[in-house]
């Protein structure tokens, strides 16, 4: 869903809109075929200054210094544009900022946007070193049809364009957000019009018929948040030599963007990750590879290992290296394209360095019978209609989704340390109307079966509270798991259905 600040007026307009820094080559120009292998680039002169209103409209004045490893400014004495007392959002399209980020593009061919939202300024006007770092969701597709199953000519305008969305530099305000864990932080939104589950760098995808016509296409989701990074590390103060405190998430395609690029992340804040204020939280995209089942294909090709070597090899997807370099191109069992699947990412993202892992602690939401999955491979609603037959795939997919998560028991996990893994399908009534389950969290967020202090909101709080700068060995770290066995329906299950 989009941000609903999208829908509120531009208040305020860019200062400087003109003024900018020099620009660079491109990364594909350059020979670099991968993001994920380009070290951390130097983006400025050590000791050079500029103007603040420069780097980005958010900064109403002040002098920027370049950083001694040349990354980034340091934006401490930058002043915030607008009301204090107000969140200001700035609205940015990398590519516009520097050639370097130009790559950063939709399916279309307009500019990837995200938004940088600072919350109202602190006693002392001290640039916060608390930041979420969110990815949108919104699906995938891949072919030159109006399949829903992957066909590109069928997705609305806003997951494949940034036509609707504000001008590069634009600025809003808004109402302080209600106090949490997370008011304070300074929040960035990665808006999704890629297509690929942000791991896409195919610059000259196949042509796509979209609304009738024939388009160029690009699927660039990995130069997306490699642009997304960064931007804010070199003009907004995601400063690494800073004790940030960082989380990093997404939902849906979101979710599999965060599992996908949680090594770019990584690479651009090593010192973050390393002392344990980096933490993970990937939502709705915990999808195991090994369904495979012959009369429920994925997406009509085969194995969920089948279909996404072909959704792989259209995006050029680039995957976390540690992973790949494991991998051997050809084998049935283990090829390097697994390494899309969360099941696979999780056990690395939450492996010791020792072990050639990252160590961060990462809570994982995923409905084990959402049926926006389910219906990728076809099988239908649970209904009082369904044959013995669907009964059984039914049940055999929730079994494949309990062996991916290690799911033993209520609320025990063999393997995920932190999980919100409920099991709510969508039942189609007699009458014809549906009664849905989660693919996000909805309910789930504040009113679970077992009462609020087990509600999303509350786990991803002690989550947080719990892990942050939490010792060595914190990605095993034991944690929360909760699995729901039931369909939820407050109205119907006043006390509960777990």
């Amino acid at each position: 869903m989009r941000s609903l600040l999208l829908l509120l007026p531009v208040v305020l307009t860019c200062s400087a809109c003109g003024e900018a820094e020099p620009r660079h080559v491109p990364l594909s120009e350059a020979g670099v075929t991968d993001p994920s292998l380009e070290a951390v680039a130097t983006a400025c002169v050590p000791g050079a200054s500029v103007s603040c209103s420069s780097l980005a409209s958010a900064w109403a004045g002040g002098t920027a210094t370049c950083r001694p490893s040349g990354n980034g400014y340091n934006v401490t004495a930058c002043t915030r544009a607008g009301n204090p007392a107000r969140r200001l959002t700035e609205t940015v399209r990398p590519a516009l900022r520097d050639a370097r980020w130009t790559d950063a593009r939709c399916n279309l061919g307009d500019e990837f946007v995200l938004e940088v939202t600072f919350p109202p300024v602190p006693p002392g006007g001290a640039l916060p070193t608390q930041w979420v770092l969110r990815l949108e969701g919104g699906g995938f597709c891949a072919f030159d049809s109006e399949s829903p199953l992957g066909g590109c000519g069928n997705r609305g305008i806003d997951l494949v364009s940034s036509v609707n969305l504000p001008a590069d530099r634009a600025l809003r305000e808004s109402a302080p957000a209600s106090p949490d864990d997370f008011s304070g932080a300074i929040d960035v939104l990665g808006h999704y019009c890629s297509s690929d589950l942000w791991t896409g760098t195919a610059l000259d995808a196949p042509d796509i018929t979209y609304k009738g016509t024939r388009r160029d296409w690009r699927f660039t989701g990995a130069h997306n948040v490699e642009a997304m990074l960064a931007v804010l590390v070199e003009r907004y103060g995601l400063d690494d030599n800073k004790a940030l405190r960082v989380l990093w998430r997404g939902g849906s395609a979101g979710g599999f963007g965060a599992f996908n690029n949680t090594h770019r992340v990584v690479r651009h804040l090593p010192k973050a990750a390393k002392a344990g204020r980096l933490l993970v939280f990937p939502g709705a995209g915990y999808l195991p590879l090994d369904w495979n089942h012959p009369d429920y294909p994925v997406l009509g090709i085969g194995s969920g290992l089948e279909a996404f070597e072909e959704l792989t090899s259209i995006w050029k997807s680039s995957l976390t290296p540690s992973c790949v370099a494991a991998r051997t191109p050809g084998d049935p069992v283990h090829p390097p394209h697994e390494c899309i699947s969360g099941p696979v990412l999780y056990d690395i993202i939450t492996a010791p360095v020792s072990e050639g892992g990252f160590d961060l602690p990462t809570l994982v939401w995923q409905n084990r019978q959402d049926q926006l999955y389910m219906s990728n491979a076809g099988l239908p609603y649970l209904s009082t209609t369904n044959t013995p037959a669907e009964r059984a795939a039914r049940t055999e997919w929730v079994q494949t989704m309990n062996r991916a998560m290690g799911v033993t028991g209520r609320n025990a996990s063999s393997r995920m340390k932190w999980l919100y893994a409920p099991s709510d399908p969508v039942v189609l009534r007699a009458n014809g109307s549906v009664e849905p389950n989660v693919h996000g969290a909805q309910l789930y967020s504040n009113d679970p079966p077992t009462g609020p202090t087990h509600s999303l909101n509350s786990v991803l709080s002690r989550f947080w509270n719990t892990m942050l700068n939490s010792a060595p060995g914190r990605g095993r770290a034991t944690g929360e798991v909760h699995t729901f066995d039931c369909n939820w329906v407050p109205s119907r299950d006043a006390t509960g259905c777990d």
